[in-house]
């Protein structure tokens, strides 16, 4: 209880500086995705989709700043894209000091995922899915759980002295997490750093991050931990980039698992004028075990996309993508998980 009192004791005196106005200001933003997405899988029968495809994305933020000069916000979602009916899912608090450095509390995430290195990939909306079987990772920063009640804090820029470094700290705390089989977070820690440097005309950003969490389960004999790893070099309008995450994660739906999981990303953005072309590849695997056991089979994703993205008008932008991939289940191809999806659309945001 003493972590949770502490949490509690710096939103109080956060919020109870003098200077905050009765009400804050406030802006909302959204977008419109408006398109056609296809795909066609390997499956024999009825492989073959098409369906007109239209996501809402509505969010608003709050914030105000104290005589002090300490910034609060916080905001909400009302309409999220990935999602067909309305929603709230709110912010936790931020506080963003005089020096730049910032601090989320409540619903804060993980400083490992805040400093991975995302390659470029193809840009794509309703595309052929993976079953839920298929335990391989999407990307290289599944290692990222955390607790609601937690914090995260960003360090300033050029943070020590040391020019184009920042890094993060972030624990989240569920001390009375209740113990069932399924399992449950406990506690968890994840620290995060990015630098950014230069070699001639080349900007250069290196990425890492290693998280752990506890968890609490009957029969669960390993717990979350793991880390990141990437590059990206920009120069001039081409943009190159790699990353590679490896680490253990644990599934707690109502068929509990912990796998062994790593990831590979690379991606390559060209930007000329208002075109951008964007390739991406992905490979990963993961096992799916039962708690406390281990098998040696190893589910698969290998996924290539590409995409071109046009700006019409400020705020429109019209996208054409494609993506080719293939999962595996046990070792075996599945072929509702592989074939080929593509997209025409676009984007229009305010």
């Amino acid at each position: 209880m003493k972590k949770e009192l502490l949490i509690a004791s710096a939103l109080v005196g956060s919020v109870g500086l003098a200077g905050i106005a009765e009400a804050g200001s406030m802006s909302l933003s959204g977008s419109q995705k408006i398109g056609i997405a296809g795909s066609d899988s390997d499956a024999t029968s009825s492989s073959a989709t098409k369906a007109a495809l239209i996501q809402s994305n509505l969010s608003g933020s709050v914030s105000e700043t104290t005589d002090s000069g300490i910034k609060l916000s916080t905001g909400f979602t009302v309409l999220n894209e990935s999602t067909s009916a309305a929603s709230n899912n709110p912010s936790g608090l931020t506080l963003t000091f005089t020096d730049g450095s910032k601090l989320d509390l409540l619903k804060a995430g993980n400083a490992s995922g805040s400093h991975d290195v995302a390659p470029p990939a193809g840009g794509l909306e309703g595309a052929l899915g993976y079953s839920s079987v298929n335990a391989a990772p999407g990307g290289i920063d599944f290692v990222t759980s955390s607790d609601n009640v937690g914090f995260e804090y960003h360090s300033v820029a050029d943070a020590m002295g040391i020019t184009g470094l920042k890094w993060g700290i972030s624990a989240s705390f569920n001390d009375e997490a209740s113990a069932d089989s399924n399992g449950a977070l406990d506690t968890g820690y994840g620290v995060g750093v990015t630098y950014v440097t230069s070699a001639g005309d080349t900007s250069v950003t290196v990425g890492a991050g290693y998280s752990a969490q506890d968890y609490i389960g009957t029969s669960l004999t390993k717990d979350e931990a793991g880390g990141h790893f990437g590059v990206s070099a920009v120069t001039g309008d081409l943009t190159v980039a790699a990353a590679f995450g490896s680490g253990d994660t644990v599934g707690t739906t109502t068929t509990p698992t912990q796998n062994d999981m790593e990831a590979t990303e690379m991606g390559i953005k060209y930007v000329s004028g208002d075109i951008t072309f964007n390739v991406g590849y992905l490979s990963s695997s993961g096992t799916d075990n039962s708690f406390g056991a281990k098998v040696a089979t190893k589910d698969e994703k290998k996924q290539t996309s590409a995409s071109v993205d046009y700006v019409i008008a400020s705020g429109v932008t019209g996208t054409i993508g494609y993506r080719d991939q293939e999962g595996k289940n046990e070792g075996t191809v599945t072929t509702n998980d592989s074939g080929s999806s593509w997209y025409i659309g676009a984007n229009i945001s305010f």
